[in-house]
Formats: C-alpha cells, sequence, structure tokens
C-alpha cells in the first residue's frame, strides 16, 4: 500500500518540536484522495489545509489506507484526522470536535442501467463490501434484520469494488453517499442504512491537542459566511450536476402486475365458461362461478401479501431514520449556556428518572405518596416543598444527592430542569409511538414473507405467533379479546416457514371472528410425547353439531356471502399434513378448540442439525 510523507505549504515557526501530521486515506473521492500526480487532493484537504495556512499551523500528510493509520493515530504519530465516526471505544482515544462537520448514510449502487425497485430484488444476489468498512458491516446488519438471503464478497478498496460492480462482476456495491454520490460510474439506489455522523478528531497524544479548538473554531467562522471558500470549495468539489435514474416503485409494479394478471385470467375464464355453461345445468353453473371467483380471490391475496412486503420495506427506511434522529435530538435538550457544575447537577438528576416514567404519571398521586415517604428520611424539613419537583421532574427514587442539588440550585437550574423533564416526556411519548410502529411493520414483513424454491428452514414458533398476535392488537384490550398466552417454551422449529405462517393467521383470525368483540383468545404449547402441541381457544358460540363434519372440506363457510373464502381451515389442515401432523377441534357452547400436533422430527434442540427428509418428503 502506498505510504509517503508529503511536505506543503510553508507556515511561520511552530512552538512545536515537530509539524502537525495529517492523515489522509488517498482513496476517497471527493473528500480525501491523492491525484494521478501524487497530490494529495479533495473537498476536506483543501478546506483544513487552508484552515491551518491560515492559522499557521505547520503540517505534512501522511498517506494511507484507514487500517494503517488508525494504529498511528492512537499512538499519536499521526495527530490529525477530518472525519472520523463516534463511538464509545474511539472517545477514550480520541479528542472529538464537538460538531460533526458531515453526516451520512450508508448506500447500495449498482451499475449504470440496472433496474432496482425495492431491497427485495437483492434475494440470492452477490453484493460487495469493502474489507473493514463500518458500512458494510452496517449493510450484514441490515439485510440479516430483512431475513433477505444474498452473498457478501469483500474488495480491498472503494476502486476495485466499483469496478467489480461496473463490469457485472457483483450485483451491486456498499459504502457511505459520499462515495455513492462522487462515483459516475455507478448509479445510487433507493436502499439506504444506517445514518451516521462524523467528527474532525485529533489523537489524545498529540502534541497538537490543544489545536483542535482553535481548527473547529475557524470551521464555524467559515461556516457562518456565506462568501467564505468554505462554500467555494463546496460547490467545486461536492455540487456537480447529476443525472439520476428514475426508480418505479415496487408497489406500483406489483399494482399493475396484479391488476393485468388478474384481468387476463379473468377474460380466460369467462371465455372457457361461456361455452361449457351452454351444456351445464343451473346448479353445476352457479358452483362452478363461485368456485372460480373464490380462486381468482385467493391468488390476489397472495399477491397482496407480496405488495405488503414491499410496504413494509419502504416504511421501515424512513422509520429507522427518525428513530436516529429522535435518539440524536434527545441527548441534545440539555440547555447548554448553563455552567459546568450546573449542567452536571441536571445531568445528575436526568439520570435519576425513572424508567417508565410515562406510565407512572397515570397516577400521580401515588407517585407523589411514595416521593414524599422516601424525602420524609432524606430531608424531613422540606419534604412537603421538594416532593412536588421530584414528581414534576419524574425522579421517582430521590437520593441524598439529588435532595441536595435541589435545595441549592438556582430558579434558573430548576426551571431548566422542569423544561428539560417536559421535552424528555415528549421525546419518549414520540419514541414509544415509533417503537409501536416498528412492532407492526416487523409482523406485516414476517406474515408477508415467502420463502424461496419451498425450502424448509429453522424458526421461531413463539416468534410466528407472536407476529400474527401484533396484527391484531388494536382488538386485544380489557373491554374487547384478553389474550392468555403460554408458548414461550416451545423450541425452534425446521420446516416450511410461510406455510406455518399462514395456519397461524388462519386459526387465529377464525377464533377472533368467532367471540366478535369481546372473549378470551388462549394459545398454549407445549412439548409431549410425540413432537409439539399448540392449541388456540376461543369463548365463542361454538362450532355447531351440523357443521362439524363440513369444517375441513374446502369452500365451506358459514359467513354470509362475500364475507369468507371457505379455504382458512381446509389450507390449514392440509399444511399441517405436509409436516405429517394433525389438525384436530374440540367444540361446546364454551368455545372452539383447535389443536395442531407437530412430530419431534422437526424440533431443533441447542447444536442439533436434523435433516429436514425426516420429517417432510422429498
Amino acid at each position: 500500500m502506498f505510504l509517503a510523507f508529503l511536505s506543503v505549504a510553508a507556515a511561520p515557526p511552530s512552538a512545536q518540536t515537530r509539524k502537525l501530521v495529517y492523515g489522509l486515506v488517498p482513496n476517497s473521492p471527493p473528500t480525501t484522495y491523492v491525484d494521478a500526480s501524487g497530490k494529495p487532493t479533495g473537498f476536506f484537504i483543501e478546506l483544513y489545509s487552508r484552515i491551518l495556512d491560515d492559522l499557521g499551523i505547520e503540517y505534512e500528510y501522511r498517506v494511507g489506507t484507514f487500517a494503517e493509520l488508525y494504529p498511528l493515530m492512537v499512538a499519536g504519530d499521526v495527530d490529525f484526522f477530518t472525519t472520523l465516526v463516534k463511538t464509545n471505544e474511539r472517545e477514550t482515544q480520541f479528542i472529538f470536535a464537538e460538531t460533526a462537520v458531515s453526516a451520512g448514510w450508508g448506500q447500495l449502487f449498482v451499475a449504470l442501467g440496472t433496474e432496482l425497485q425495492s431491497v427485495l430484488d437483492l434475494q440470492h444476489r452477490t453484493i460487495g463490501i469493502v474489507t473493514d468498512d463500518r458500512n458494510g458491516a452496517n449493510f450484514r446488519t441490515y439485510i440479516d434484520s430483512l431475513a433477505i438471503p444474498c452473498t457478501i464478497v469483500e474488495y480491498a478498496d472503494f476502486e476495485r469494488l466499483v469496478k467489480a460492480v461496473s463490469s457485472g462482476e457483483v450485483y451491486g456495491g456498499v459504502q457511505s453517499n459520499w462515495f455513492v454520490a462522487a462515483e459516475k460510474r455507478v448509479q445510487p439506489t433507493t436502499v439506504v442504512f444506517a445514518p451516521f455522523r462524523s467528527y474532525p478528531v485529533m489523537s489524545q497524544n498529540s502534541p497538537f491537542s490543544a489545536e483542535l479548538q482553535k481548527i473547529v473554531g475557524h470551521y464555524s467562522e467559515l461556516l457562518a459566511d456565506p462568501d467564505s471558500y468554505y462554500y467555494e470549495l463546496q460547490a467545486e468539489w461536492l455540487g456537480h450536476e447529476r443525472t439520476e435514474t428514475t426508480i418505479i416503485p415496487a408497489w406500483l409494479i406489483a399494482a399493475l402486475a396484479t391488476l393485468l394478471v388478474a384481468a387476463g385470467v379473468s377474460v380466460f375464464v369467462i371465455r372457457l365458461l361461456t361455452d361449457k355453461l351452454r351444456v351445464a345445468n343451473r346448479d353445476l353453473e352457479r358452483k362452478v362461478i363461485e368456485r372460480t371467483d373464490l380462486l381468482v380471490r385467493s391468488e390476489k391475496l397472495a399477491a397482496l401479501g407480496t405488495l405488503v412486503a414491499g410496504i413494509a420495506h419502504e416504511f421501515n427506511t424512513p422509520l429507522h431514520v427518525i428513530m436516529a434522529s429522535l435518539d440524536t435530538l434527545r441527548t441534545s435538550c440539555v440547555h447548554d449556556g448553563m455552567s459546568s457544575s450546573e449542567l452536571a447537577d441536571l445531568e445528575y438528576l436526568i439520570a435519576r428518572r425513572g424508567q417508565n416514567v410515562l406510565d407512572t404519571r397515570a397516577d400521580s398521586r401515588a407517585r407523589l405518596r411514595a416521593i414524599h415517604a422516601r424525602l420524609l428520611t432524606l430531608a424531613p424539613e422540606d419534604t412537603n416543598r421538594l416532593a412536588p419537583v421530584f414528581s414534576e421532574l419524574g425522579v421517582l427514587e430521590p437520593d441524598a444527592e439529588a435532595v441536595r442539588i435541589l435545595k441549592s440550585a438556582s430558579p434558573e437550574m430548576l426551571a431548566e430542569a422542569l423544561s428539560v423533564a417536559v421535552r424528555l416526556d415528549t421525546f419518549d411519548a414520540a419514541s414509544l409511538a415509533l417503537d409501536r410502529m416498528g412492532s407492526i411493520i416487523r409482523a406485516l414483513r414476517i406474515y408477508a414473507h415467502r420463502d424461496q424454491k419451498g425450502e424448509a428452514v429453522v424458526v421461531s414458533l413463539a416468534v410466528q405467533i407472536d407476529s400474527v398476535l401484533t396484527l391484531f392488537s388494536d382488538r386485544f384490550n380489557d373491554e374487547g379479546i384478553r389474550v392468555v398466552a403460554d408458548y414461550d417454551s416451545l423450541p425452534e422449529y425446521r420446516c416450511f416457514a410461510d406455510q406455518l405462517q399462514q395456519v397461524w393467521m388462519n386459526i387465529i383470525t377464525n377464533a377472533i371472528e368467532a367471540m366478535g368483540e369481546s372473549g378470551v383468545l388462549s394459545i398454549v404449547g407445549r412439548r409431549d410425547g410425540t413432537g409439539l402441541c399448540i392449541s388456540v381457544t376461543d369463548t365463542g358460540p361454538g362450532i355447531r353439531p351440523e357443521h362439524r363434519e363440513s369444517i375441513f372440506e374446502p369452500f365451506f363457510t358459514t359467513k354470509p356471502e362475500g364475507a369468507g373464502t371457505g379455504l382458512g381451515l381446509s389450507t390449514a389442515s392440509e399444511i399441517v399434513k405436509t409436516h405429517r401432523g394433525t389438525l384436530e377441534f374440540d367444540s361446546s357452547a364454551a368455545g372452539a378448540t383447535f389443536t395442531i400436533r407437530l412430530p419431534s422430527a422437526g424440533i431443533i434442540e441447542p447444536g442439533q442439525i436434523v435433516d429436514f427428509k425426516e420429517l417432510v418428503d422429498a
């Protein structure tokens, strides 16, 4: 790897015994790189070299890969680096500027002219990443969370990765949006993930550590001046025009394809039936039409599953960005105009806030009584004055230090503490809402997922059942339907995952519809002598005796015309049979119980690998 020193413009003599050593990664255009003539250049190189010249700091470059420069930064042999993502470990090794100089995210890019509709198109594709690159690691986590099977290969640097993508060696590549936006040989996609912020840093062991604030301060001055050379360099390096490829949303393609297929099938079926209906009796004619309509409806439901998967992904990406931004806003809500001691006291009070302040505030009197009782032993003379303040701050268990802080707090500090408490409550409420949205999106993605080539996979049956219950969560409450769940002990199971997911959906849906607006839904899962036993019990009216023999027949339904397909239980029964299991029911006036039994051959014990041929015929 190319590694060299390059002395730059002369500067006034420094009090330091050597020049500041500026770490430079040579292949990260347009921010930092070395051009064909061997000259360091790029947006950040040009910007910070002019800042250092303005401040009269002599410097020289040390060029190398990030992997080569990082240990030198830790040791203090390299003093300064323009952009570094902050982590807990790095904060012990480097001095970070207080203000980030860039923000970005990981982004997938493909060859020019490639049409990518959604992240689902990456299934069974080969994607390239740069070795030891943060964006590659984040992409692995992101793609695993979506359960999308794809092959990931590594390349030594970004240049080799771009060549591999543009030549078709791999389908796509991953890097930060800074690199992707500047590279004209490939095109960016709408697949983005893992937002981040980068900061200028100085090594803890550098003799120039005190100069960092001067550098950052001058940077801030340039940023505030619209006529400064910062904006000239930005236009020169980052302001070029770029032609973006218009990508049609996945949901629109799926919807149009569904309509075209449904229209074609309908025309074909109608023409076929027209000839046959001339010689058929009225009863046969009615049955054929009914079954045709039901089959078309089931096909539409299958297409709807694909549409739901696409929509869930399109919502999932911006939701993660919002959650990350909310976390950033939450950590920065403390007023920075306070003294360091006041800030320390305020941060101590915030750290003492209850874990579930939002839930606890629903019973303010009980909370106030609990705080009052605790203060009687800590500050009996000030209990009546301090208890309401701690209650408003959300400090449910004040200690001696918290009491000291409130007693000595100035009116301004106390007002700011109460204001921060209100803001934190607002952030917590928003965070809870986002978590709720995330749970629903994950449930939709699990439900809509389709296994590739009907392959058997290992799944958690408990997670599958949880995802179905999540979709009906608006029906579950004390006034409506109450859920009694006891299936957490179920082991992992190797099966056709999307098929068993359909079993839980069909049976739970039937149970909820049987109960109407209120009742108790009980789901119990356990191991017995032959395998697994999962029972779903409702408190509805039960199954009428005249219907029990036909309950698993295709197209049999007791619902009004158009309200059901009659395929739910028959489909569930057939799926369970393919897994060598049984689906049974028991009914009374107090409700109905459906019991699914699955053989032990599919059970996955810790460390055990089971051949699926033992469970299902090839």
